[in-house]
């Protein structure tokens, strides 16, 4: 959730030309880090960085400037941030006509920021830099007998693909410690010496295999500060669980850095992740703790094994601190219910790999799991026997290893329990002005199938939202946003999804780019940019939405489009369609004959503006509300660029028809086939054939809910002309929540063998 409004550039940007085709773009930023109490001297290059530039910081800051010598490809900044700004890491995001960039992440803490250096001259200091292939950097600094060092490299942690390997020689080059990718660090490498003699000390960093990939830039900090990857316990539901907050990780001697949440907390339905505030001298990302929406029980050291912790659904927060630990807790359950037990430690950046039992308090077995599909966290689902009122729940890591670090949480809910998780790949939206931009939602549901309402609580003026929510039983929605033509502010912020499940309300933020959607947890980005493009290149529009129901198996809906080029752009249109549908594979690649699509590769000419498509209905399809954009392509004139992209509004649109009718045979007096019912589609159908001539007769036969085939007879009289039987039809008729519903027709020759 965003912590602060944004500040707008104030300074004069080059002017770019009339239309800009393409959003913000950041490339680099010069400091990977920003100093708080102070202020910092931050470059930005990119793209489309102007003109009328506004800066996204997701933390406070107190001033921000865009200097004078800024331009569209490179922005100079000065950022102030008040003194009591708390450490962790951040976002910067970056809009102008063009739309809003995507986040670049930095460092906030208050080490001094500078550019990478082979010699520091003065302790603490953060230093930026890039590192490429097999590079090998040093840097050297004066150290005292006794001094403690932290040496840490972030570069997973802020988006790099550097996998570091950092250490520490004398000036005899003896080694004195050595990090690469700490599992508590998400990759990322630290280290802790106190200096044995006074005299020079350098710092080597490499990649882990000598193998640094692009972009490679990374954040060398070196001092005495306080750390902290994880906090303890790892979730809570209620205020006062925070009172046994604890970090785990290297917080020093300096009594002034204290762990914090910030309340009051979150309403209870919602999910989210709690970041862990530190005050003091404190640096690096915030270790979060999840706001759980079930009670949760952490462990503690003097608690009665033989006593029962709670009721399911609970949550567990406990550490496996000694080495061969086996921790185990009584839990109350209900005789003949089956639930759900899940294991979340290496998914938390925790070291453990973890083992769950599940056992009768006589230490009969239930269920067991080491690893699941994806992750070596453990999960599985288990029946409490007639007269069982309670589980025990064991966790060990399987090489029986601990540690203050070995943290993790088990999750019990009953099977059915719902829940749900929300993702958009984009972390950004950019809208045309007066036009329109799609988002994919995409729902991983567990024990739920209703509706999903979404909510964009952060939403510009100037903007509305519209199909925000995913329908029961689909798992995405395409949610259109459209702009006023004079909409010009842009926003950062969270997508919020709220159901009711037998009276009990779930709400969960979406995970957001990159970041990843799991039950039972909460993402960690889930703020979305939205921009306009103010001058756009291309906006499309339906010419008439197609009616709701307009999707048939196996048939074709017309639609038309209006395509409007920006000023000074011209060029060919190329038409394809957006759906919520995911297209069917075949041997690895779409098998786009079983995908709702665009009839053929159509294009619009450079100088026109309206067009016809047809909406084609795969045969096979699941008898749910389906929603359907149309995306145009602004092309060059030989058709080999892409020079802008814009889409309609979606549509959702359900099956008029859920039955598909198709021939398997021919023959003038019988006809076999079958018919294709949508999923979830599972009434009685009846099958006639219109046209005949009075003289011939075909009885309609009914198929029964349980079967597909059909065999229809047809009488033709002495005599019958073949010109009679041209307009003869197969078609299957049914009923859907009380209307009549028709199938696609089927022109029947019937001329061959007539005499």
């Amino acid at each position: 959730m965003l912590r602060s409004a944004t500040l707008l550039g104030l300074a004069l940007i080059a002017c770019l030309p009339v239309t800009v085709l393409a959003a913000p773009r950041i490339d680099a930023v010069s400091l990977r880090g920003i100093t708080i109490g102070e202020t910092t001297r931050l470059t930005i290059t990119g793209k489309q960085l102007g003109p009328e530039p506004e800066v996204h910081f997701d933390f406070p800051t107190a001033a921000i400037r865009v200097l004078p010598e800024s331009t569209a490809d490179r922005l100079e900044l000065e950022v102030d941030l008040p003194a009591d700004t708390l450490a962790g890491h951040g976002h910067v995001r970056v809009a102008s006509a063009s739309g809003i960039s995507a986040p670049v992440t930095l460092g906030v803490d208050r080490l001094p920021n500078g550019p990478f250096s082979e010699t520091i001259t003065t302790l603490p200091i953060a230093m930026t830099g890039n590192l490429a292939g097999a590079q090998l950097l040093t840097s050297t600094f004066q150290g005292k007998a006794g001094q403690r060092v932290v040496i840490e490299v972030e570069a997973q942690r802020i988006g790099s693909k550097l996998q570091p390997l950092v250490s520490i020689v004398d000036q005899r080059d003896t080694q004195l410690g050595y990090s690469s990718r700490e599992v508590t660090a998400q990759g990322d490498a630290r280290l802790v010496v106190d200096l044995p003699a006074d005299g020079p000390y350098t710092i080597k960093l490499h990649d882990a295999q000598f193998r640094g990939a692009s972009p490679g830039y990374f954040r060398l900090k070196v001092g005495n500060f306080g750390f902290a990857d994880l906090a303890f316990p790892l979730a809570i539901f209620k205020a006062e669980d925070a009172n046994a907050l604890a970090a785990i990780g290297g917080l020093s001697d300096d009594p002034t850095i204290t762990p914090s949440l910030a309340m009051p907390l979150p309403t209870e339905t919602l999910m989210a992740t709690l970041p862990v505030e530190f005050s003091g001298n404190f640096s690096g990302p915030q270790p979060s703790v999840l706001r759980s929406d079930v009670p949760e029980y952490h462990e503690v050291a003097d608690r009665d094994p033989a006593a029962s912790i709670g009721p399911a659904p609970l949550g567990i927060s406990g550490i496996l601190r000694e080495p061969k630990e086996r921790d185990a807790f009584l839990i109350d359950v209900t005789p003949g219910t089956k639930y759900r037990a899940e294991v979340f430690a290496q998914r938390l950046n925790s070291p453990v790999d973890a083992v769950l039992e599940i056992r009768k308090p006589d230490d009969g077995m239930l269920a067991t799991s080491d690893d699941q599909n994806n992750t070596p966290d453990p999960a599985t689902m288990f029946d409490v026997p007639a007269g069982v009122n309670q589980v025990k729940i064991v966790v060990h890591d399987v090489s029986y290893s601990g540690g203050d670090a070995n943290v993790y949480r088990v999750l019990v809910t009953p099977a059915n329990h719902a829940d749900f998780t929300l993702t958009t790949s984009q972390p950004n939206l950019n809208i045309p002005a007066g036009g329109h931009a799609v988002l994919e939602v995409i729902a991983q549901r567990r024990g739920y199938g209703g509706p999903i309402e979404l909510a964009f609580p952060n939403l510009p003026s100037g903007i509305e939202v519209g199909l925000n929510e995913i329908p029961a039983k689909a798992d995405r929605a395409l949610v259109t946003f459209t702009a006023s033509a004079d909409a010009t502010q842009s926003a950062v912020g969270p997508i919020v999804g709220k159901a009711v499940a037998g009276g009990r309300t779930i709400e969960r933020l979406a995970a957001a780019g990159t970041s990843k959607a799991t039950v039972g947890l909460a993402p960690l980005d889930t703020d979305l940019g939205i921009g306009i493009q103010r001058t756009p290149a291309l906006t499309l529009a339906w010419q008439q939405p197609p009616a709701a129901n307009a999707l048939g198996l196996g048939q074709s809906t017309e639609v038309g489009v209006t395509a409007t080029r920006g000023a000074n752009q011209k060029g060919p249109v190329r038409f394809s369609l957006e759906t919520s549908q995911v297209i069917p594979q075949d041997k690895g690649k779409p098998d786009m004959s079983k995908a709702i699509r665009i009839a053929g590769s159509p294009v619009l000419a450079a100088d026109q503006s309206e067009m016809k498509l047809k909406i084609v209905v795969p045969e096979a399809l699941k008898d749910i509300a389906w929603d359907v954009a149309v995306k145009g392509e602004l092309l060059s004139d030989d058709q080999k660029q892409v020079r802008a992209t814009a889409s309609t509004g979606a549509s959702r649109l359900t099956l008029g028809s859920p039955v598909y009718l198709a021939l398997s045979g021919e023959t003038i007096v019988r006809l076999k086939g079958n018919i294709t019912r949508a999923g979830g589609f599972g009434e009685a159908v009846t099958v006639a054939l219109e046209g005949l001539p009075g003289e011939a007769k075909a009885a309609p036969v009914e198929i029964a809910a349980d079967k597909t085939e059909f065999v229809i007879e047809v009488i033709l009289p002495p005599g019958m002309k073949a010109e009679q039987l041209g307009n003869v039809r197969l078609i299957a008729k049914s009923k859907r929540n009380g209307a009549e519903v028709t199938s696609n027709q089927v022109g029947i020759r019937l001329d061959y063998g007539v005499k």
